[in-house]
Protein backbone atom coordinates (compact mmCIF):
# COMPACT_ATOMS: atom_id res chain seq x y z
CA UNK A 1 0.00 0.00 0.00
CA UNK A 2 2.87 2.38 0.75
CA UNK A 3 4.33 1.68 -2.67
CA UNK A 4 1.10 2.80 -4.34
CA UNK A 5 1.00 5.91 -2.17
CA UNK A 6 4.54 6.82 -3.18
CA UNK A 7 3.74 6.38 -6.85
CA UNK A 8 0.67 8.57 -6.51
CA UNK A 9 2.78 11.19 -4.71
CA UNK A 10 5.40 11.10 -7.49
CA UNK A 11 2.73 11.36 -10.19
CA UNK A 12 1.02 14.32 -8.50
CA UNK A 13 4.38 16.06 -8.05
CA UNK A 14 5.28 15.44 -11.69
CA UNK A 15 1.88 16.74 -12.85
CA UNK A 16 2.31 19.87 -10.71
CA UNK A 17 5.75 20.52 -12.19
CA UNK A 18 4.45 20.09 -15.75
CA UNK A 19 1.45 22.34 -15.09
CA UNK A 20 3.74 24.95 -13.51
CA UNK A 21 6.00 24.89 -16.55
CA UNK A 22 3.06 25.20 -18.95
CA UNK A 23 1.53 27.98 -16.82
CA UNK A 24 4.83 29.86 -16.82
CA UNK A 25 5.28 29.53 -20.58
CA UNK A 26 1.73 30.76 -21.32
CA UNK A 27 2.13 33.84 -19.06
CA UNK A 28 5.32 35.19 -20.57
CA UNK A 29 4.71 38.94 -20.34
CA UNK A 30 7.06 40.71 -17.95
CA UNK A 31 5.54 42.67 -15.07
CA UNK A 32 6.93 44.82 -12.28
CA UNK A 33 5.43 44.09 -8.89
CA UNK A 34 5.20 46.67 -6.10
CA UNK A 35 4.91 45.06 -2.67
CA UNK A 36 4.52 47.26 0.42
CA UNK A 37 6.06 50.20 -1.41
CA UNK A 38 9.06 48.22 -2.65
CA UNK A 39 9.45 47.75 -6.38
CA UNK A 40 10.48 44.18 -7.10
CA UNK A 41 12.43 43.26 -10.25
CA UNK A 42 10.57 42.69 -13.50
CA UNK A 43 9.91 38.99 -14.03
CA UNK A 44 7.48 36.99 -16.10
CA UNK A 45 3.92 36.95 -14.80
CA UNK A 46 3.94 33.16 -14.48
CA UNK A 47 7.03 33.25 -12.30
CA UNK A 48 5.54 35.89 -9.99
CA UNK A 49 2.33 33.93 -9.61
CA UNK A 50 4.23 30.73 -8.86
CA UNK A 51 6.45 32.55 -6.32
CA UNK A 52 3.48 34.04 -4.47
CA UNK A 53 1.64 30.71 -4.56
CA UNK A 54 4.64 28.95 -3.00
CA UNK A 55 5.01 31.69 -0.37
CA UNK A 56 1.32 31.35 0.48
CA UNK A 57 1.65 27.59 0.77
CA UNK A 58 4.66 27.91 3.07
CA UNK A 59 2.88 30.45 5.29
CA UNK A 60 -0.20 28.20 5.45
CA UNK A 61 1.96 25.20 6.33
CA UNK A 62 3.73 27.16 9.07
CA UNK A 63 0.43 28.36 10.54
CA UNK A 64 -0.95 24.81 10.48
CA UNK A 65 2.19 23.47 12.15
CA UNK A 66 1.57 25.38 15.40
CA UNK A 67 -1.71 23.64 16.38
CA UNK A 68 -0.34 20.34 15.12
CA UNK A 69 2.63 20.60 17.48
CA UNK A 70 0.33 21.45 20.40
CA UNK A 71 -1.81 18.42 19.62
CA UNK A 72 1.24 16.17 19.48
CA UNK A 73 2.43 17.51 22.82
CA UNK A 74 -0.92 16.83 24.50
CA UNK A 75 -1.05 13.37 22.91
CA UNK A 76 2.40 12.61 24.27
CA UNK A 77 1.35 13.74 27.76
CA UNK A 78 -1.78 11.59 27.56
CA UNK A 79 0.28 8.55 26.51
CA UNK A 80 2.68 9.05 29.43
CA UNK A 81 -0.27 9.34 31.83
CA UNK A 82 -1.84 6.22 30.32
CA UNK A 83 1.42 4.29 30.77
CA UNK A 84 1.63 5.38 34.38
CA UNK A 85 -1.97 4.30 35.02
CA UNK A 86 -1.37 0.94 33.30
CA UNK A 87 1.62 0.33 35.56
CA UNK A 88 -0.48 1.24 38.60
CA UNK A 89 -3.25 -1.15 37.50
CA UNK A 90 -0.71 -3.91 36.97
CA UNK A 91 0.77 -3.29 40.44
CA UNK A 92 -2.67 -3.35 42.05
CA UNK A 93 -3.67 -6.55 40.25
CA UNK A 94 -0.47 -8.29 41.29
CA UNK A 95 -1.07 -7.54 44.98
CA UNK A 96 -2.72 -10.26 46.94
CA UNK A 97 -6.25 -9.54 48.09
CA UNK A 98 -5.55 -11.48 51.27
CA UNK A 99 -3.68 -9.62 53.96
Amino acid sequence: MRRIGRWIYVLVLLAALILGFVFNSENASEVTVTLLGNVLPALRLGIWLLIFTLVGLLIGFALNLIPSMATRRSLSAARRRNEKLEQEIHALRSQSLRN
